[in-house]
This record gives structure tokens, C-alpha cells and sequence, in this order.
């Protein structure tokens, strides 16, 4: 008998825990998917508002959905659309981007470049905790915190100059 309950205890915890594991990865892929539009983005601590940088992310259904405009510097504009996947669950986050496009006009002379700027999927660690979804990357140089309302995006060494980069995107739907 006491097997018995020990064996019916057991059961209930452990399909206690695959309900909870379940409604962490609703939570979390409710925080993560949506589309969102760039509000403001800091380069090494100065901040940049629309019209100088834009942009919109869509990630949904493990597809992802960038561009971005950055004309912070006089005659020189950076330009980026890429199409990606990405992979969630309750302890891991990857994105990819199999299609990169970046135009660079400097001057009126134009260069696009079609390298992703990682090779195959960035891999994060996942926190959910108080209604906020942290990604972390393996590296620790990237993070994305994510609420109802916004996604922060840090990058500690973004692009060819390695800059920190923020930037600030407002949840749309």
C-alpha cells in the first residue's frame, strides 16, 4: 500500500511538472512572439530617435522578420532586411538568419553585403521570471529582456568596431 501511494504521488508530481513546463513555454513564447518597432538605439552610450534609426522585428511561429535603417553619421546610411528561424523552449533560445541583406551608401556609392552576421543559430540560455523574459547568449555578450510592453536588446560588441549597442523596440501587437 505504501508503494502504492509513493508510485500515485510520484505520478502526480511529475504531470504537475510537465503542466507547469507547459504553461512556462506558453508564457514565454507569448512574451517572445509579436512585432515590434524600433523606438531608440544607443551606440556607445549616445542615444539615436527616429528618423535617424528604424526599424521593425516580427517573430513569430519560429520565423523571424528584420530591418533596420541607421543614418546616424552625414552622408552614410546603413540599411538591413533579414529573414531568419528561430527555435524556444523553457531552457533555450536560438536565432539564425539564412537571408541577410545589408546595403551600406556612403557618399552615393552603395555596397550590399549578403553574410549573416553569425554563421547558423545563436544559442541563449532562458529566465522567466516576474512576468520578464531574459534571453542570455552562451557568450554573455548578448541579451534580449522582454515584458508585455517592449524588447530591450543589448549587444556588448556589435558590429565591426565591437561597439555596445541597446536598442529599445515597443511591442505592437
Amino acid at each position: 500500500m505504501t508503494n502504492l501511494v509513493f508510485v500515485f504521488l510520484t505520478g502526480i508530481t511529475c504531470f504537475s511538472n510537465v503542466v507547469v513546463a507547459a504553461n512556462n513555454t506558453d508564457e514565454i513564447n507569448s512574451l517572445l512572439e509579436g512585432r515590434y518597432e524600433l523606438v531608440y538605439w544607443t551606440e556607445n552610450k549616445i542615444r539615436f530617435d527616429y528618423p535617424e534609426v528604424a526599424g521593425v522585428l516580427i517573430l513569430n511561429d519560429n520565423n523571424a522578420l528584420i530591418t533596420l535603417n541607421k543614418n546616424i553619421i552625414k552622408n552614410e546610411s546603413v540599411e538591413v532586411i533579414g529573414w531568419g528561424k528561430y527555435e524556444i523552449n523553457n531552457n533555450s533560445f536560438q536565432i539564425g538568419w539564412h537571408d541577410w541583406k545589408l546595403l551600406l551608401i556612403k557618399n552615393n556609392n552603395k555596397a550590399v553585403k549578403k553574410d549573416s552576421p553569425w554563421q547558423g543559430m545563436r544559442k541563449y540560455k532562458v529566465l522567466l521570471k516576474d512576468q520578464k523574459l531574459v534571453l542570455t547568449s552562451v557568450s554573455g555578450l548578448q541579451s534580449w529582456e522582454l515584458d508585455r510592453k517592449s524588447l530591450v536588446y543589448t549587444d556588448k560588441e556589435w558590429g565591426e568596431d565591437k561597439d555596445e549597442v541597446i536598442r529599445y523596440w515597443k511591442r505592437i501587437n
